[in-house]
């Protein structure tokens, strides 16, 4: 196995204390430098959205004490926690609160990594207001740490700085940090059928399965994608094993460490034979990629044609048939060892609203002269399903036709040639197989909000829609690439429909929903809406 390991720092959002949420305690502490106070956290995230600091001194809250040299400070400090070592900060964002003082004058200042940050002021004095304001930064780079401070500074002859409210000494609320993790992430026990026949370059035929661990110790596994790709240069076949409906985003990590798919079955019936490399991408929260080049394998299914029709593999064989046959003659002249072509790939790809197929063709003799006049029958066999009739074809006098196949999904359409009428099987047939695209539609609402605002993502998937429905993914488009952001399944009738809620984003921010294919009872190929674009100010 050949491991590729993409990692840049990536970047990935952790909501730290926001309102109606807990608190995440790892990483948190208050300080008190310099002086005779004591401190506690105040830990009201999940009631009142905010984390600070109780000040007190000699039993009297509210009340920091100089020493009368360089001045006292009080404070709430974040560290990354030392388990993980690949994590950095790169920017925090926090509405942030300070008391009003007395007997002195008070500082509020914020730094990180050994350097001031932007944003310090004194904080109101007398009987004013708590000071409140709303504060992003950047943090220099590899920074593991943030402080907001206040400082009862030394120039006035008052020996201590009284605060109005003591538990906004200082205060922060709606917390939001964006996290750098620079490690890729881990692919181990990658075992099964599948995996094995990759690694020897040997044939399947059926079903096979394929199991596999995925690890990351910084922000979690969002995503892998399993590629089978064929080396003649056809339509790959992926399947998306999605996990950001786990990603709780708390604990200093957005998704799950680890993430186990056990037992994973791809049907390779639905698969054109032939050769296919065989690769595992492991995406985590930050977009750290690991690659992992399996092997490769062959396809190797019976046609069509060898397990139903009674002609040799392969599209435009001939069968062996006795040369004296009973019957009518089917077309002229019929011929046992015709050969029929195709005037399309042997693999197609098709979106939904296209998928009705004109299929045109040529029917030919041995010696590679037309046969005219004679009827084709149009087989279509959907994924998971058995062989149905569903059209015949009528050669012209330079033996071509044109088959049309009515709308369907995923799927292998043969054409099929008897040369007589009492023949038991077809003297020669030619398939293709077709990979149809799902079909999403999705309506945004309203395509114009606030930095705050909500907005409303329905739609519909078409054409025939399990029971128990599909699962669509959602997806931003936010600092150059689409972004998954939720997983609803829809009803039986396909329907979907979300609320977005923003995070303090100013821009356009384009919309998208992805239908993945392989799901059960829905044998349509991966689908994508157009794009919906939605302005906040």
């Amino acid at each position: 196995m050949i491991f590729a390991r993409s990692a840049s720092a990536g970047t990935y959002l952790m909501h730290q204390c926001a309102p109606g949420l807990p608190a995440v305690s790892s990483g948190w502490s208050v300080f008190a430098n310099d002086t005779l106070a004591d401190t506690v956290l105040s830990d009201t995230c999940s009631a009142e959205g905010s984390i600070g600091d109780y000040v007190f001194t000699a039993e009297q809250p509210g009340v920091v004490t100089e020493n009368g040299h360089s001045g006292s400070q009080v404070g709430i400090q974040v560290d990354v926690p030392s388990s993980l070592p690949e994590v950095t900060i790169h920017s925090i964002k926090a509405e942030v609160q300070g008391s009003a003082v007395s007997g002195d004058d008070a500082w509020l200042e914020f730094s990180s990594a050994g350097q001031s940050l932007p944003g310090g002021t004194e904080l109101p004095y007398g009987e004013g207001s708590p000071y409140t304001a709303s504060e992003s930064w950047t943090l220099p780079q590899g920074a593991r740490d943030f402080e907001a401070a206040v400082e009862c500074s030394t120039d006035r002859s008052s020996p201590s700085c009284q605060f109005a409210e003591p538990t906004l000494v200082p205060g922060l609320s709606d917390i939001t940090l964006t996290l750098e993790d620079n490690a890729a992430p881990a692919l181990a026990s990658v075992s099964g059928p599948l995996a094995t026949a990759a690694a020897t370059n040997a044939s399947v035929a059926g079903s096979q399965s394929i199991s596999f661990t995925a690890s990351d110790a910084g922000s979690g596994i969002r995503e892998a994608i399993m590629t089978l790709n064929p080396l003649d240069g056809g339509s790959p076949y992926a399947h998306t094993f999605d996990f950001s409906s786990q990603c709780a985003s708390d604990s200093w990590n957005a998704c799950p460490l680890s993430q186990t798919i056990s037992g994973f079955t791809i049907d390779t019936e639905a698969l054109a034979n032939g050769s296919y490399t065989v690769s595992l991408a492991i995406t985590d929260a930050a977009g750290n990629v690991t690659n992992d080049a399996l092997g490769s394998l062959t396809v190797s299914n019976p046609t069509v044609a060898d397990s139903s029709l009674g002609a040799t593999p392969g599209p435009g064989t001939a069968s062996p048939i006795s040369a004296t046959v009973a019957g009518t003659p089917n077309g002229s002249p019929a011929s046992q060892n015709a050969h029929l072509e195709l005037g399309m790939h042997q693999a197609i790809s098709r979106r939904y609203a296209k998928r009705a197929l004109r299929l045109p063709g040529r029917l030919l003799d041995a010696q590679g002269l037309p046969i005219a006049g004679a009827t084709l029958q149009v087989f279509q066999r959907v994924q998971g399903g058995s062989l149905e009739l569903v059209g015949q074809a009528q050669t012209r006098t330079n033996g071509t036709f044109i088959a049309t196949v009515p709308a369907g999904a995923c799927r292998t359409v043969e054409v099929a040639y008897r040369a007589f009428s009492t023949e038991s099987g077809y003297a020669t047939t030619a398939a293709l197989t077709e990979r149809v695209k799902a079909g999403i539609r999705l309506h945004v609402t309203p395509r114009r909000t606030g930095s705050q605002g909500t907005i409303t993502l329905s739609g519909r998937v078409l054409g025939p829609v399990p029971p128990q429905g599909v699962v669509v993914e959602l997806l931003v488009h936010y600092r150059g690439r689409w972004e998954p952001f939720r997983d609803p399944r829809t009803g039986a009738h396909g329907r979907f429909k979300v609320a977005y809620q923003f995070q303090g984003g100013v821009g356009r921010f384009p919309f998208r929903a992805v239908v993945l294919g392989s799901q059960r009872d829905f044998p349509f190929a991966f689908g994508e809406s157009k794009a919906m674009d939605v302005s906040t100010v």
